[in-house]
């Protein structure tokens, strides 16, 4: 009889051993929580920070009830799991398993379409949850290029010595799919460049050649050799500096086949000069000069910085300009070169085409290092026609 107990005792604790190495296997982690704009349609989520892969995936509503139209979860290997039908969830639900495959993926973003007479609820969160195995949590997400010259990063980091900086984001531009040419255009006398480079966000692209166009009606081509990698860019072009570049004309191998919209990005460096106190910039708009630029993403708010050219003997205000769609701007940090700071807090939309500023600098003329700006594009801008995150530009006046 003892014997007996003794072996179902043993079974018994060798399935519960099992259940507990099962449940350790693989367990469920939260990778993030997204505060839903209760006036947007259409929100896309960031996932890339995501530590690991994963086997399943689930939506969790947090304070309040969600309501979704459909899903797309995109993942870093390009495919992507549809979630076609409307769902509600109440505060504290979540959903089945979604996306469940017996490979490990690593998740890259979450596009949501909200339900249009959803309620607005302004504190409402949507939680994106994964299924994470022992394999998952030690995974490394694939390393991806990174050339000369990458977006300026969104995380702020703390204030070093002031650096060289002669690179400026003059433009951007979407390139939609099956599409054998495409432009950037150049905002009038946006200002005189000595050379230009093309760099690719989101994925590969075949360019052949590249046409810089000038506003005397001069032009002058160059050919890409090799194919445009995701984050990666071309050679430096050397341009006409005496000139004002009009537009840049793109030229594809092949009709692009992507899966998504990619960000073409144009840079360049001023002409010599064109900075100086006594420089040729001046004479154009009203003396207001580019110093830097950066695109303001969908997802969240960015905490971006914006680092600008090298100003000489500094300047007395600056202003921000917006171009392609609105923007919703939260906060300004002035960043001087000598490390002190000034906290603007702004809280307002800029539509595209308007200014916010001018605002004045501590001790003008003053060289300010960097701008850190909180932001993001308008989602839904019913006055432009354009898919592209908008263009966010800091000037200086002295």
């Amino acid at each position: 009889m003892f014997l007996r107990l003794f072996h179902v005792l043993l079974v018994v604790a060798f399935v519960a051993s099992g259940w507990a190495s099962s449940a350790e296997a693989a367990r469920w982690i939260r990778i993030t929580q997204h505060q839903i704009d209760p006036q947007a349609q259409e929100e896309l989520i960031d996932l890339r920070k995501a530590r690991g892969s994963f086997i399943g995936f689930r939506l969790r509503a947090r304070r309040g009830a969600v309501a979704v139209d459909s899903y797309v979860l995109n993942f870093h290997d390009k495919t992507k799991h549809e979630g076609g039908q409307p769902f509600r969830l109440r505060s504290g639900e979540r959903t089945r398993i979604i996306a469940r495959d017996e490979g490990e993926r690593f998740p890259e973003s979450l596009s949501v379409k909200y339900q249009q007479d959803r309620p607005s609820e302004r504190y409402t969160r949507i939680e994106v949850w994964g299924l994470q195995s022992r394999q998952g949590r030690r995974a490394q997400r694939p390393e991806k290029l990174m050339a000369v010259p990458p977006p300026p990063g969104r995380v702020v980091q703390p204030v070093a010595e002031p650096s060289s900086n002669d690179t400026v984001l003059i433009a951007a531009q979407e390139i939609e799919r099956e599409v054998k040419s495409g432009a950037l255009d150049v905002a009038d006398k946006l200002g005189k460049f000595k050379r230009l480079r093309l760099a690719v966000r989101d994925n590969d692209v075949q360019l052949e050649t590249l046409t810089v166009r000038f506003d005397d009606g001069s032009k002058k081509d160059f050919t890409v050799e090799e194919p445009l990698l995701q984050n990666s860019s071309t050679p430096w072009f050397e341009i006409d500096p005496s000139k004002f570049i009009e537009k840049v004309s793109l030229s594809f191998r092949e009709p692009t086949n992507l899966t998504s919209p990619t960000r073409i990005e144009l840079y360049g460096t001023h002409s010599d000069g064109w900075l100086a106190s006594d420089g040729e910039g001046k004479s154009f708009n009203d003396g207001w000069i580019l110093l830097g630029a950066q695109t303001a993403g969908f997802i969240g708010f960015d905490n971006d910085v914006i680092p600008l050219a090298d100003h000489g003997d500094g300047f007395a205000k600056i202003r921000v300009n917006v171009r392609g769609r609105a923007i919703t701007l939260n906060q300004l940090r002035v960043i001087y070169v000598n490390g002190e700071e000034d906290i603007i807090p702004v809280r307002s939309r800029i539509d595209a085409g308007d200014t916010y500023g001018p605002i004045a600098l501590r001790g003008a003329p003053a060289q300010v290092r960097e701008i850190r700006a909180r932001y993001r594009s308008r989602v839904i801008d019913k006055v432009i026609d354009t898919r592209g995150p908008a263009l966010v530009q800091v000037w200086a006046k002295r």
